[in-house]
This record gives structure tokens, sequence and C-alpha cells, in this order.
């Protein structure tokens, strides 16, 4: 046959010109063509859905994994929550044991239902579902149960009774068994599916070969080999893509994508490996925890993808100022920790920690942008600090909250008080969330503001005094500090508003003459940019005209976000609130921004009250600021005014608003009015009192 059609070809190229090519069956040739590409592109789509539900049954594991893990650790926490004898230390417990118990149920959801958070399907097998059902739910059930019945009887803070905490321990056994049997369904169900792939590819590749086999031999018979090479090539690399996609999988498991350096899982590892040999050579590990400072404004302003960009910059600089046989990695957004091994002296961590800070802190070029930013590290040593990975992680986690409350751009190693400091520091969070919830604790005094010349009432500045129920009166510089790091200060300076608000609009309606309140607001307020929708929502809510709230920014909060700032001012100045600039002179003052800005005041520093009395060079700038201002038509209000040199200072100089110690100290709500019928003078000798605390509210 095959002689035949050659003979055939040979005869036709007989009848033809040289130069001509010889008549080909067309049609059949491009149906030929037509079945190979389609069995190449249904061999792809088929690869490329198993790869794709390779790359879920991977995240399903994981999670199975977590699942595991996270039993064991309510276990354990359960047992805490049980043991613990003090109120405190039953708080630290359950809230561990609730955090573990808020994941392991997240988990769990996702895996019965899917999750797009978690990324894992919905579309499950009708077995997997079936062990679910049989074999993990009611062990999940009774666990969750339990845990439920010991959170309510540890938050009823009474003595728990025992045998609670080893049932969950059981009920958490049982559900790692199912958790195990359900990790073997998949991995088999994942085999079954590989075989099943192959085995489809064999069948296709198979067909591809026959085709080209035929195109061969009745129209390429010359170039059959460079045929069957091209498919063997082809087979190959689906095989290499199949393999290079797992290798992917594992490496997504292990390090982090974005800066390549090691993920939170595998520090873990490494940390306990490296405390193994600690603890075998009778040497030292240090363990740093840097995190950088005011990251969230780099991401806020210039978007995430300069943030991913700094972020790898960053890990670079991290990684280039350590040896090589020290382990880097990121734990967190901008988070990162680093081993430090075989170490025989203290001090070599802090020359370590000093190198990496010098190295952040150099400029960054992102784009066609020039960025800074520094980095606070905490540092915690095995076995001086702790004895395990876990311990040594958090006690590094609070030197560097330590370090970031001495001002940023430092490291501080960790000491015993640090932990006592923590200790205490999440004891006020945890108070202050609960005096924002409730608003037990907290009150808001007044502190008068009067004309200069006549010592009429003009207004009153609401300041915030909070009262922890175990260690009373908290400072204000501490509690508003808090508040700021943890958001809080969003609530709290809406509790402020609303408070303020509501008291002067009651004073208003008791026939009290009219005067103003002004609030102090903070920058992660201003930031979030919807104050201006916030001062309205309230003004409707109490029924106060606008006119009688003034709200006080510092400078430094209008320079964070300049563009928020300009937006949201000359929304509040369409409402009909005034604005002004609190604590002017110890920020940038810059004269800009008094003209770019609705500004209707600004506030001297009481800095500047007290020094111009005695030094001829400070009062030479606050009689600047004073004439500047009024040159602008703003208001000018001195703060912190205490004696009758003061007073008589500042009048010469041309404020139109005195508010201090000498007037009147700040007030409760129901002294004011008596206060306010009596009059204030501008003759009497003060009662001496403390300095006040300025507050940010």
């Amino acid at each position: 046959m095959v002689r035949e059609i050659d003979a055939a070809i040979e005869e036709a190229a007989q009848r033809h010109a040289p130069d001509e090519a010889p008549q080909r069956p067309v049609g059949r040739y491009v149906l030929g063509l037509a079945v190979i590409a389609a069995a190449a592109i249904a061999s792809t789509l088929l690869t490329s859905a198993a790869l794709a539900r390779q790359e879920k049954d991977a995240g399903v594991l994981e999670v199975v994994t977590q699942q595991v893990l996270l039993s064991e650790s309510i276990a354990n926490a359960g047992f805490e929550v049980e043991a613990a004898d003090g109120q405190e230390e039953r708080a630290n417990s359950l809230d561990r044991f609730e955090t573990a118990l808020a994941r392991i149920r997240l988990n769990h959801d996702g895996l019965r239902n899917g999750s797009t958070l978690l990324d894992l399907p919905s579309d499950h097998s009708r077995a997997f579902d079936e062990q679910i059902e049989a074999a993990v739910q009611p062990h999940f059930d009774a666990m969750v149960r339990t845990a439920d019945q010991l959170v309510f009887a540890a938050a009823s803070e009474q003595r728990l009774p025992l045998g609670p905490a080893g049932e969950l321990a059981r009920s958490a056994e049982d559900y790692r068994e199912g958790m195990n049997e359900l990790a073997t369904l998949i991995k088999d169900e994942a085999q079954a599916r590989v075989g099943g792939l192959r085995f489809t590819q064999i069948v296709l590749l198979a067909l591809m070969l026959l085709l080209i086999l035929l195109e061969a031999l009745f129209l390429f018979r010359p170039a059959v080999q460079d045929v069957r090479k091209e498919w063997a090539q082809r087979a190959v690399e689906h095989q290499t893509a199949r393999a290079e996609d797992q290798q992917k999988l594992a490496y997504l498991a292990r390090y982090d994508p974005l800066t390549g350096l090691i993920n939170r899982f595998l520090f873990g590892d490494r940390l306990q490996n490296a405390i193994a040999r600690a603890k075998r050579d009778d040497s030292l590990v240090a363990l740093m925890f840097l995190d950088l400072d005011d990251f969230k404004t780099v991401n806020d302003h210039y978007g995430h993808a300069t943030g991913d960009a700094l972020l790898k910059q960053v890990a670079k600089r991290i990684v280039a100022s350590v040896r090589e046989t020290d382990t880097v990695a990121r734990i967190g957004g901008d988070e990162f920790t680093v081993i430090l091994e075989s170490g025989t002296r203290l001090e070599d961590a802090g020359q370590v920690a000093a190198k990496i800070l010098d190295a952040v802190a150099e400029p960054y070029i992102v784009g066609n942008r020039e960025l800074r930013v520094t980095a606070s590290i905490g540092i915690a040593i095995y076995p001086l600090d702790a004895d395990s990975s876990q311990a040594l992680l958090r006690d590094a986690d609070i030197a560097m909250y330590s370090a970031k409350a001495a001002g940023s751009n430092n490291f501080q190693y960790f000491t015993p008080k640090l932990r006592q400091s923590a200790s205490e520091r999440l004891r006020l969070i945890d108070g202050l969330r609960r005096a924002v919830g409730t608003g037990d604790g907290l009150r808001l005094v007044y502190q008068p503001w009067v004309e200069a010349d006549t010592g009429a009432l003009a207004g009153v500045e609401a300041l915030l005094r909070w009262e922890h129920p175990e260690l009373g009166m908290v400072p204000t510089e501490r509690f508003i500090a808090l508040a700021e790091d943890t958001d809080l200060i969003v609530p709290l300076g809406l509790w402020v508003m609303n408070t303020a608000c509501s008291q002067l609009k009651a004073w208003h309606n008791a026939g009290l003459e009219k005067f103003a309140v002004s609030i102090n607001v903070s920058s992660r307020q201003l930031r979030r940019g919807n104050l201006a929708e916030v001062v309205e929502q309230t003004l409707e809510r109490t029924g106060l005209d606008a006119a009688w709230l003034k709200l006080e920014l510092t400078e430094r909060t209008l320079v964070e976000d300049t563009e928020t700032a300009r937006r949201t001012l000359d929304r509040l100045r369409t409402i009909g609130v005034d604005i002004a600039i609190d604590d002017f002179g110890t920020g940038y003052s810059s004269l800009s921004y008094l003209k770019s800005f609705p500004i209707d005041a600004i506030k001297i520093d009481r800095e500047f009250v007290r020094d111009a009395v005695t030094d001829a060079d400070t009062a030479t700038v606050a009689e600047s600021m004073v004439a500047l201002a009024r040159k602008l038509r703003l208001e000018v209000v001195a703060e912190g005014v205490e004696t009758r040199e003061q007073l008589d200072m500042v009048r010469r100089h041309g404020c139109t608003l005195i508010q201090g110690f000498y007037i009147s100290r700040p007030l409760a709500a129901d002294r004011l009015p008596a206060a306010v019928a009596k009059g204030f003078s501008l003759t009497a000798t003060p009662t001496p009192g403390p300095a006040r605390a300025r507050s940010a509210h």
C-alpha cells in the first residue's frame, strides 16, 4: 500500500513542472490537524483543571492540619483555664482559648461549606461530605459544646468545677482522629484523580500520535520523526509543568511569596531547632522581633503596591545585615523576625540590631518617590528570658513594643519588668475597651476660656478623664496613647463628641448663657475620612447648633494627610463648625497651612505662654505668631495662663481669648453652671493646683 502511494506521488511529480508543489488531499489534512488540536486542547484543559484541584486540595490539607493543631491547643488551653487561680491568669488563658476556638470554628465551617476568605472549595466529593458528617461533625459539636460551657463558666468569675477540661480533651482527641481520617481520604482522592488524569493523557497522547502517524503516511512521511519528537517534548513539558506546580505549592507552604523569606510556619520549626542546638551546645539564641514604624501611613498615602515594593527592599536590607547562617523571616504584614545562633555574648545581638536599624533607616526609591521608614526591634535571649520558642517570641514581641514606646527607631532587650508592664498594658487596654463600650468610668470635665478684655465666658474645652475600676484614675496621656495604638481612639472620640454636645445642649435648654464647646480630634479620626459625616450626625442627634461646636486639631494632624484634611475641613466649614489649631508653635507652624486650610483660630501653646514672661526671644516669637494670626483674621487663644504676669503679657500681645488655671480649673458638669453664674474674674488670684494634663479629647 505504501509503495502504491509512493508511486502515485512520484507519477504526479513527473506530470507537473519541477517548481510546482505536489497535489495533496487538503481536506483530510485539515481534518487531521483539527483532531490533533482538539486532543491537545483537551489535554491542556484537563491538566489545568487537575492542577487547580490539586492546589485546592493542598489548601484543604493545610486547613485540616491546622484543625488538628488547633484542637490540641484548645484542649491544652481548656486545662489552663480550669487550673487558673487568679482572675488575670484566667483572663489570659481564656483569651487564648477563645482565639483558638474562633479560629477552629472558622476553619471547620470553611471545610464544610467552602470559604472565599480561606480559599477553600465547596465542591467536595460525596465521600468527603459523608466523612465530615459521620466521623468529624459529631466530635466537633461535642468539642465546641464543651468549650462553650467552659467559656461560660470561666466568664462567670466563679471557681471552675473539675471535669469539663478533660471532657474537652477527649472530644478534641476524637476530632483529631476524624480529621486524620479526612486527610487520608483527601490524599486518596487526589491520587485517584492523578491516576485518572494520567490515563486520560495517555489516551489523548496515543490518539494524537496515531493521527500524526497517519498524516505522515499520507502527507508528511519525511517529517514523521520530527512530529514524534515534538509531541514527546510536549508530553515532557506537561509532566514538568505539573512537577513545577507541586514544587510551587510546597514553596508557598513554607515561604513568603512577596519577600522570598521563610514564613511563620517554617520560622517556628527553625526557632525550635535553633533552641535544641543551643541547649546541646550550651550557647545562646537571640530572637529579634522587628516592626516597621508607621508603615500603615505608607499604605494609606501611596497604596499597597508601593507598600509591597517597600517591604521587599526592607527584607533585602535585613538579610544583608546578618550572617548567612542566621535566619530572617516575615511573619506578618510589616513584622519580621531574625534568629541569631551560636552567640556567647548578650551585646552581640544589640550590635546586629543597631546595624539593621541603620540599614532600614536609609532612604528608599520606590517608583519615582523617595521614602523613609524606621523600625523598632525587641530582643529576647534563650535561655535567659525563656526556654521555649513560643515564650521567646512573646518576650521579643513585648520588648519590641517597649522600643516603640521609647520613641521608635531603636531596640530594647527583654526584661521581666517589661512582661509586667505588658501585662498591665493589656489590662488597661481591656479596661478601656469595656469603658468605651459601656461608658463606665469615663467622664468629661470642662475648662472655660474667656474673652481677654472683659472676662466674659466664650466657651469651654471638653477634657476626658477615665477612672479604672481597680487602678483608679489613669493619667490622660497614658490612656489616650493606648487608645491611639489600638484604634479605640475612634469610638472614644465619638463618645466624647456625643457627651459634650448633649451636655452643652442641656445647658442651653436650662437657660444658661450661650457659649461654645471645643473638642479635640485625633489624627486617626481625621484619616478615616468620615469626620464631617460623624459631626453632622452628632449635631442632628443632639439638636445642637453647629455654631456652638469647635474642633481642635494639632498641626501634625493636618500634615499627615493634607488632602483628606483639606476635604474634611472644607466640609466642616460648610456645616458651620469652627476649626482651631491646638498647641500652635510646637509642631510644623507652617504659614502655608494657615493660609491653605479653613482655620478660624489658633491656640498658643502653654510653653510659649510660660516662657514668654521671662525669655525675650520666646516673647518675640509669641508676639509674631499673634500678629500673624490677627492679620489673617484668626482668633488667638492663650493656653495655660496661670499667673497675673502671664495674663498681662498675652493681653498686651493681642490674644483675644484666655484659658488656664488663672481663669478656672477644669470643672465637672454639675459645677460649671454655678461657676458661670458667679462669673470669671481677671483680677482674682488663682488657687494653686497641679499642672494641667493635656488631653487629646
